[in-house]
This record gives structure tokens, sequence and C-alpha cells, in this order.
């Protein structure tokens, strides 16, 4: 098992050759049957994209591929390197075959190289979706914004039938992903509660990075695009005939278009990006970026003390980069210390059985506190001022890294408590007096809410607290994070409440039965700009207990969530795959081979006794 042999393309390479392929991981199977090589690349869960295989090895991987390809592995490769005149007998038409006539290991090399300079550097174009047919008059539902929200509802309103069009102000879809996304970033939910499209094949790997959702984007785009408008503005959503008049604007032309329902699937809590105002900025040598964008991407991290300001998630995940790109130092200024928690924790949240009421056993949410107050004990990291009395602090998520925890115990990282106050040549000043020293300094600092533009288009002043702006027009975006985000069927993931969400929508769509239900008992009327996760989270509780069809469009969301998490990998798999990686992460930041008993103590194994 080879790991990356172009770093910035992020190779991972499975070798069934018995060629000595150059690489940092080698995974050797010997006369394995195929159960246990199946268990040992399932530990390897984060690393194989392509196999390379030899005559010898034909026939074991036609049978391992067959094996990953009925759980849906995210090893399942995106790509054959047959070596030599190798064949497999009935592949699979979901693998790209690439034939390597030769057994010389730089020539493989190149070959795989050449490949994934192709394959994995994205092209946006493919976001900017062109449909020149004329705008329709009328339709079932009017879709506002082509985000993951959007193409999500509108892949969904087409397996239910109902007519739709999806419009896009800007000249691409994929919303933040698109927009504001790096190379590098990850997805801060377990992949099994943010699976955009069900692969026949596979999964995208854990904490999918940005390639494999905007590869998902595109999918969902395509599937649309017959009906996805890009370069059209929605100006305003008005109360007309039997259901909604939406005034759009395409380039420059005004369009009426006459629907039943709406779905407003515009961002609320990612606006537009906070800029950094601080004193004496045209003093600093080094680089100030904003960690959004890829602005970080030609940055050469290697011995570099890195000043990190903020800690949401953009932050945490700016952090990371850094250290994987070898910073020497990384400390983090933040005004309160955001809530971290490992992989595992984030797995367990939606691994772990639900009871009637959806809810987690008290007792394994308090064992997985303990582990995880360990962790943070045992690493050196400053927990969050409000544990344990709350999880979190209000307004803040709950990022998922576990080189958080790697890099405070190699002391790579660290955290200040505080703000710029001012900067020098080679840092800056907090407001308590201290200097810190950087070469580069990030300013995460946060986003602007868009929480007025769903009011601005609708004219509504008050939603509903199950999203309702009105009958069948429902509003489907994140919220403010207050402190019961995560005490919920849809855990750490807003897709989750997007998918029940729209089911909802489906099943009360153009029925008599709307009014009532958005009267339902324990439904409220807030006002748009004040609505948060608590509230989605008690409308939804409300409808389970008061339409039975409701709580089973639940209980088949949790278990079809389970589902994909334990296909992917069963308790037992995930810690070997996680212990791995973890003793791994500790050797990339110390630039060294380290052994287990010098790294930070995996302390989740004891969940196996």
């Amino acid at each position: 098992m080879n790991r990356t042999m172009d770093r910035a393309l992020n190779v991972r390479v499975a070798d069934f050759s018995n060629i000595d392929l150059p690489g940092e991981h080698r995974l050797e199977f010997g006369s394995d049957d195929v159960g246990s090589m199946m268990n040992k690349i399932r530990r390897h869960a984060d690393l194989p994209y392509v196999y390379v295989v030899g005559k010898a090895n034909a026939r074991r991987v036609t049978e391992l591929l067959s094996a990953l390809k009925a759980v849906r592995s995210p090893c399942y490769p995106y790509a054959l390197f047959l070596i030599d005149g190798a064949e497999l007998d009935h592949p699979g038409q979901h693998l790209e075959i690439v034939r390597v006539e030769s057994t010389d290991a730089k020539t493989i090399q190149d070959r795989i190289t050449e490949w994934a300079s192709r394959r994995f550097d994205f092209d946006f174009d493919r976001l900017r979706i062109k449909n020149d047919r004329p705008l329709p008059a009328r339709v079932d539902v009017a879709i506002v914004g082509a985000g993951i929200t959007g193409l999500y509802a509108a892949g969904r309103l087409a397996k239910a039938g109902l007519s739709f069009c999806l419009f896009e102000k800007s000249d691409r879809v994929g919303g933040i992903w698109a927009r504001y996304a790096n190379r590098t970033s990850r997805v801060n939910s377990s992949e099994g509660a943010y699976r955009l499209i069900e692969k026949e094949a596979r999964s995208n790997r854990d904490h999918s990075d940005t390639r494999e959702i905007l590869e998902d984007i595109a999918e969902l785009a395509k599937n649309a695009s017959g009906r996805l408008f890009t370069e059209t503005e929605v100006e305003k959503i008005e109360t007309g005939g039997d259901g909604y008049h939406v005034r759009l604007n395409r380039g420059g032309t005004p369009h009426l278009l006459e629907c039943k329902g709406v779905i407003l699937a515009i961002n609320d809590r990612v606006g537009t990006p906070r800029e950094a105002q601080w004193e004496n900025r045209a003093a600093f040598k080094g680089r100030i970026v904003a960690g959004i964008r890829n602005d970080t991407e030609k940055i050469d991290w290697r011995d570099k003390k890195v000043l990190i300001v903020g800690m949401g998630a953009f932050a945490v995940e700016n952090a990371r980069t850094a250290l994987e790109g070898g910073a020497r130092l990384v400390t983090v200024l933040c005004r309160r210390h955001g809530t971290v928690c490992p992989k595992i924790i984030d797995y367990l949240n939606f691994a772990t059985p639900y009871d009637d009421a959806f809810q987690h056993d008290k007792k394994s949410n308090l064992r997985n506190m303990m582990y995880w107050k360990k962790l943070y004990e045992l690493s050196g990291a400053t927990q969050p001022e409000c544990w344990m009395g709350k999880i979190k602090h209000d307004g803040h998520t709950i990022s998922v890294s576990d080189i958080w925890f790697v890099g405070h115990y190699l002391k790579k990282i660290k955290t200040v408590t505080g703000a710029i106050e001012r900067m020098t040549e080679n840092g800056v000043y907090t407001d308590g007096r201290q200097h810190i020293e950087a070469d580069i300094v990030v300013g995460s600092i946060g986003f602007e809410r868009n929480a007025r533009a769903a009011g601005e288009l609708s004219g509504c002043r008050d939603i509903s607290t199950n999203n309702y702006l009105g009958k069948d027009f429902m509003y489907l975006a994140d919220a403010y994070i207050d402190n019961n985000a995560f005490n919920s069927l849809f855990g750490s993931s807003v897709l989750e409440m997007v998918k029940f969400y729209t089911e909802v929508f489906i099943m009360f769509f153009d029925q008599p039965g709307c009014d009532e239900m958005m009267r339902a008992e324990g439904i409220e009327n807030i006002p748009i700009e004040e609505r948060t996760w608590a509230h989605y989270i008690g409308g939804a509780m409300a409808l389970i207990r008061k339409y039975p069809a409701v709580q089973k469009i639940a209980k088949e969301q949790v278990a079809k969530r389970s589902q994909n998490f334990l296909e992917a990998h069963d308790l037992e798999t995930y810690i070997a795959e996680n212990k791995r990686e973890w003793i791994d992460t500790h050797s990339k930041l110390a630039g060294r081979p380290m052994k287990e008993e010098d790294c930070l103590p995996y302390v989740f194994e004891k969940l196996l006794k």
C-alpha cells in the first residue's frame, strides 16, 4: 500500500503487482484469502484510490472487488492499473481500466501520476450548467438556489414525479462548496451522514474532501440540467393564484413564473466573509490570507510559524492544512475556545442506536464524553470554557479533527485567547499585550449571516419552526448553531435536516392537510432572523409526535444512515482504520516514523471491550 506519489494530487495506491513501487505505506497480502484481504484493506480506507494489479493476483483482486462493491466500501478503487498483460474477469462498469505493458516501477508510477493529474484536478467548468431553453410559465415547485440543498431537493422532487425549476443567480452551481471551499477542505461530518448520492459501487471517503463533494454536485446538476437555470435571479416571491408568483430576471429580461410551491434553498449562516481590520497591517512582512477560495494553495508551509485567527470550522481546517504542509508551529488566537472532537466521537454520534424519541442512551453519551475529556487532558489541548456544562458555545459548530489533538501532543499547535491589537513586522500583539511571532497569518474570522435574504425575497417576517414560510413554501438552510444542535436525529449534519424536511415537503405538498400541519402542537412562529437549529429540531419532533407517517420517515432515514455507516466500516473496522491513521499522523507531523508507545494514547480501543 503506497501513499501519495504526488502529494499535491493526493493519490493513493494499493499494490497487488508484486512490484516494489515507491511509497510511504505498503500492504502485503501474501497468500491471504479474500476475507483477510478485505479486512486489511478496509483498515486503510483513507488510502486506496487505485489498484495496481499483476497477473498472479488478478483472480483474488476480482473477488475482492466483488466483496467491496457489495458494501459500497470507500476502498473500492477509481481505476485498475493492469500490469504486463494482467486481465480481470468482470472488473465492473464503475472502474476505469488502464493497461501498462511494463513492470518497471518508474514507468508505472509515471502513468499513475499522469492519470491522477487528469482525474483528480477538478474542472470547475463542470459546475457551469448552460441551459438555453425558455423559462417555463408554470411548474409545481420553484427551487431557489443551486447549492447542495437545492440540488438534493431537485433530485427528490424528480423521483416523486413533481415538476420543478431550479434557479441560481451565479454562473455556476455548488453554493459555498464551489465559492469558499479550499482544495484541502473536508466535510465536517462523517460520510454516512453527508452522503449526497447513493453510488452503486462505492461511497466517498469518510469526511469527504472537496473534490469528492464537487464530483457529486456536478452529477446532481447534470441530472437536473434540463430544469436548471443559472444566471437567473429570483427578485421576489409573492402569493398569487392557487400558489405563488416568482418574479425572475434572466439577462436583464423579467419573467413571471407561476407555481404551487417553493423551496428556498439559499444560505443563512454563511454569507459574505468578514474582513479583518487590524491596526498597522501594512507593517507585517509575511503573508496574510483568509483561508478560503484556495488562497493558501501556493503557500509553502514548511518550517513556518503560522497564526490562525479564529476557531471556527474554517480555522481548524486551516490549522490542519498548515500542519500537514510542514508548519513548525501553529498558534490559534481565539476569543473563546471552540469545541473540537476526534473523528471517532463524530462517528459514534451517528452510529450509536437511538431510542423511540431519537435520543442516545445517556450512559453511552457519558462514556463517550469521558473518553473525549480524557483525550483533551492527555493531548494538552485546552478544553472549551463551557465544558462540561455545555458541549459547545452558542454560535459555534463542533469541528472534527484528529490532527488537533495529535498536534497539541507533539507541541506543534497551541491556542491563545484574545484578539489582535496591532500587527508588527514579524507578528502581532494581542489585546493581552502578548507578542506572537508569525510568518503567515490566516484570518479565519467567519462569515456574516445571510438571514435577511429569505425575508426580503418572500416578504415574510416570521417562519414556522418546521421550516415553513407558508403553505407549500419551505425555507431549507442551515441556521444559527445553538447549544442543542447536535443532540438530535440530525446529529452534526445539516444535510440530514435537509433530507428529512424534503420528505415532509413532498408528503404534504398540495394536500389540504398542509395548513393544519403548520399549526400542529409544538410548532411555533418565530422571526426569520432568529431561527436556530433548536427550532427546526423541535419542529421535526412535533411532526414526528403528531404524524405516524412522519415518524416512519425519520425512522427509515436513521436506519438507512446507520446502514451506510456500518457497511462502510463497523466499529471494530473503524477503530482499526482510525488508529492506524492516528499513528500515521504522528509520523507525518514529527517528520519521522513514530512507534505506538511514543504517540498520544489511542484511548478508544477500550470501546471494543
